[in-house]
């Protein structure tokens, strides 16, 4: 019973922050990111991709959470995914941010193989740690600016 009332909470808390969103998706989730919350970014990046699996907000989201938690087994995929969206996306302030993350998703993507294997347990550790911007921010106040969650 514990758990369907965790279920519950999350599943709440995920769709309110959805709904939320609508008005001001961008402060919704870089306020999340930044206060520690970054599980209830995750929540509603997945819920976005359960919709649509080509939701580049979803994408970008998710793809933070795995850089920033080290999930090595699926930032390549994920990364892909984001690129391959991304350049399908012709709204003028998403067109013009894009750029700059593209590029850090390519050099993350090159830098990956070579991460130090002794450093990934205490990385890990450091991804709990509150205070930290959002990478996606630009690009996710771009979709917004655009109309893209509306």
């Amino acid at each position: 019973m514990k758990n369907v009332g965790m279920f519950l909470a999350g599943t709440t808390l995920a769709l309110s922050f959805t709904c939320h969103a609508q008005m001001d998706f961008h402060t919704n989730v870089t306020n999340l990111w930044y206060q520690g919350e970054k599980s209830n970014v995750l929540e509603i990046a997945e819920h976005r991709l359960t919709a649509n699996t080509n939701d580049i907000a979803g994408l970008v989201l998710k793809f933070d959470f795995e850089v920033e938690f080290l999930e090595f087994p699926s930032i390549s995929n994920t990364a892909h995914r984001a690129l391959a969206v991304g350049e399908t996306i012709v709204s003028a302030n998403f067109k013009r941010e894009f750029p700059e993350y593209k590029d850090g998703i390519e050099a993350l993507l090159y830098a990956l193989p070579f991460y130090p294997p002794n450093e990934i347990a205490a990385d890990k550790l450091k991804a709990l740690i509150p205070h930290k911007p959002l990478n996606a921010s630009k690009v996710i106040k771009a979709l917004q600016d655009d109309g893209y969650f509306q």
